[in-house]
């Protein structure tokens, strides 16, 4: 979609998830973006993904130069069935599951803030946890 991609992995420290629960999350988040930068006709659109280490847990931000959530609706868009879009492009439950995922899965945090470019999405993962069952 013509969408530039910048990586910075500096993370080094390794954690045990649900991997493919996790990459749902990602994935959902760059398809935000990208349906945002359709509807915004932003032209030179750019997602910027980064990890980071602190003391206790590793960090992923996604941010994105759409222009971000307006400030009405920002606390919103976790809720379920929250939606931006028209029924038939959107159910509402794609952020509403990805902060399950990460908040009730991993015992992590998933946030949201807005930039002077975009959007960023922060999602926290402790180091030290134990992995539950998911039922």
């Amino acid at each position: 979609s013509n969408v530039n991609l910048t990586k910075d992995f500096a993370s080094t420290k390794k954690i045990k998830l649900f991997d493919g629960e996790l990459m749902q999350v990602i994935l959902n988040i760059f398809k935000n973006a990208q349906d945002n930068f359709k509807l915004k006709s932003i032209s030179k659109a750019k997602i910027w993904i980064k990890t980071s280490d602190s003391k206790d847990k590793i960090i992923i931000s996604i941010c994105d130069n759409g222009g971000g959530i307006d400030k009405s609706i920002i606390k919103k868009i976790f809720d379920p069935y929250f939606s931006t879009k028209s029924e038939k492009n959107g159910t509402g439950l794609g952020l509403y599951m990805s902060k399950m995922i990460v908040e009730d899965h991993h015992a992590g945090k998933l946030s949201v803030s807005n930039s002077d470019k975009g959007v960023c999405f922060n999602i926290e993962l402790p180091l030290n946890r134990k992995i539950s069952t998911i039922s």
